[in-house]
């Protein structure tokens, strides 16, 4: 018996090493471009390296920069399952594509590995725009091979610098023989003066684009749609106004603007719209949503329509009182502040069981910052003692403002 046992494990043993001696290594595989009839494969077009042998790793190293087999950290793409893998190369030039193929034998004791190194000869044939833009316009690339473009008729000057892109690093551009350099080369683009573009691969193929240029009536709108102010924003350390929104009456050409009395009406920034194609003007100058506008100096806003036309708004400011009302929060009935503009003073009266050491303050009016002292007052949430006339003070942005004392009395 124990004979039979040593023989079959004998025969276990030869049925394995057989079956790993069966393993074939072999990197041969397949190029579909090679399939479709070419001899070089085309700069930025992909084909595919397609398995023909086996192995237990099959590991595709394409010849790019950092992809080219036994050099210092190379790093390939191994097949897995796969039975083909996509290769696009950039550039023209020449590429060794290797497959290497490895197989462990002897249940991993030893490896044994092949490789298939094949040179490509890769050419770049591309010479199509991507993009032409022109006066900050981009033009319609037809499948003819036109570029069009439409200007309103209030241009005059068609010396334009195109900014363009082409489909190839290599590709060269001209203009009657003279290579053209995005953005800086000059062409007069004058309607009726179609301008004849050559691009020029690496290889030498040429493409040619001609671009018509033609001009539509300026537009003539010039309508203030919206004016506000930006929101508070402490966050991004703006604290000037509260995101106020002005009343544009378009018959009289008036904008209404009520200011809450904690914006600081000389530093404020602004969201204004006025009608597709036009120019808003402050002051002359070109709004900008970024810059800070002192609304006391700002007489109006003017809009300027794309055929040059202008349309005055004057801006008419009001701003609301500091405190409107004055109460206490969770007083049942709620007391009723007395308020005296002139004098600066609030006097509310409570009934004279109310504890006044404990009083939450409750106002409507300004929505920015208010202290008594250093202590900034959150509105129906602080507590404080009115055992004695308290001062609040009403801030304007971040500017001190009017300051009222708040008088308590018990009946």
């Amino acid at each position: 018996m124990k004979t039979r046992h040593i023989f079959f494990t004998i025969l276990l043993l030869v049925f394995f090493t057989a079956c790993e001696d069966e393993v074939i290594v072999d990197p041969q595989f397949s190029l579909s471009f090679e399939e479709q009839g070419f001899d070089n494969a085309f700069a930025g077009t992909t084909f595919y390296v397609k398995v023909k042998g086996s192995a237990e790793f099959l590991t595709l190293y394409d010849g790019k920069p950092g992809a080219e087999w036994d050099s210092i950290g190379a790093k390939g793409v191994d097949f897995n399952l796969a039975d083909s893998l996509p290769v696009t190369y950039p550039t023209a030039g020449t590429y060794n594509l290797t497959v290497v193929a490895t197989t462990t034998s002897d249940f991993g004791k030893s490896i044994q590995r092949r490789t298939k190194t094949v040179p490509i000869t890769v050419i770049d044939i591309r010479n199509e725009f991507n993009s032409f833009v022109m006066n900050g316009v981009t033009g319609t690339i037809t499948a003819d091979k036109q570029i069009l473009f439409s200007f309103p008729d209030n241009i005059t000057d068609f010396n334009f610098k195109p900014v363009f892109t082409v489909n190839s690093p290599d590709a060269k551009v001209y203009v009657s023989g003279e290579e053209q350099t995005s953005g800086v080369s000059v062409q007069n683009f004058s309607p009726g003066n179609p301008v004849v573009y050559t691009v020029k691969s690496r290889d030498g193929e040429e493409n040619i684009y001609t671009v018509y240029v033609s001009t539509f009536p300026a537009s003539n709108e010039k309508q203030l749609l919206s004016l506000q102010l930006f929101p508070n924003s402490p966050n991004l350390g703006y604290t000037n106004s509260n995101g106020e929104i002005a009343t544009i009456d378009e018959t009289n050409k008036e904008i209404n603007l009520a200011l809450n009395y904690g914006t600081n009406a000389t530093s404020v920034r602004l969201t204004v719209s006025s009608s597709p194609k036009s120019t808003v003007l402050l002051n002359g100058i070109p709004y900008s949503s970024t810059r800070r506008y002192n609304l006391t100096t700002l007489t109006g806003v003017e809009v300027v329509a794309e055929n040059s036309t202008k349309q005055f708004y004057k801006l008419i400011l009001t701003t609301q009182d500091p405190v409107i009302e004055f109460t206490f929060e969770g007083l049942v009935p709620a007391p009723v502040g007395v308020i005296d503009k002139n004098n600066k003073t609030i006097t509310i009266d409570v009934l004279k069981v109310t504890d006044i050491t404990k009083l939450k303050a409750k106002w409507t009016g300004s929505v920015g910052t208010v202290k008594i002292g250093n202590v900034t007052q959150i509105n129906g949430v602080t507590e404080n003692d009115f055992s004695t006339p308290l001062v609040y003070t009403f801030y304007k942005g971040t500017s001190v403002g009017d300051s009222y004392t708040v008088i308590v009395i018990k009946k």
